[in-house]
């Protein structure tokens, strides 16, 4: 083989690994960040509302209104993780859907639907 064919070749091979290796690492080497709104907004908003007030169908079954800051100063974060993880009342354990991350992600996020202190 002539060296301009090894040399093409070679950076063929180079480029080939390099950008397997890249796409390998983005996919599994880096967790995806997790979009709590967006999962808040797919699997709870129905009963919780968007805004965490509640939603009709929500007071019905009495579904805490996660913007009352009496409410958030009540919970403790263990709390909201722990209704999320085994349910509540009618709500259903999201165990089962959801993963651990994303679940821990959606407690931290109930805390974001509290009023902003002004200050």
């Amino acid at each position: 083989m002539n060296d301009w064919k090894k040399a093409v070749s070679y950076t063929i091979c180079s480029l080939a690994f390099f950008g397997l290796h890249s796409n390998f690492t983005t996919t599994f080497g880096q967790d995806e960040e997790i979009n709590a709104k967006k999962l808040f907004e797919y699997h709870c908003a129905t009963c919780h509302g968007e805004d965490g007030k509640g939603t009709k169908r929500g007071r019905e079954l009495k579904s805490p209104n996660f913007a009352d800051p009496e409410w958030q100063a009540k919970k403790k974060d263990e709390e909201i993780l722990n209704s999320i993880l085994n349910g509540k009342n009618k709500m259903p354990r999201w165990t089962d859907k959801l993963k651990s991350e994303e679940m821990h992600a959606l407690a931290k996020y109930v805390r974001k639907l509290a009023p902003k202190k002004r200050g």
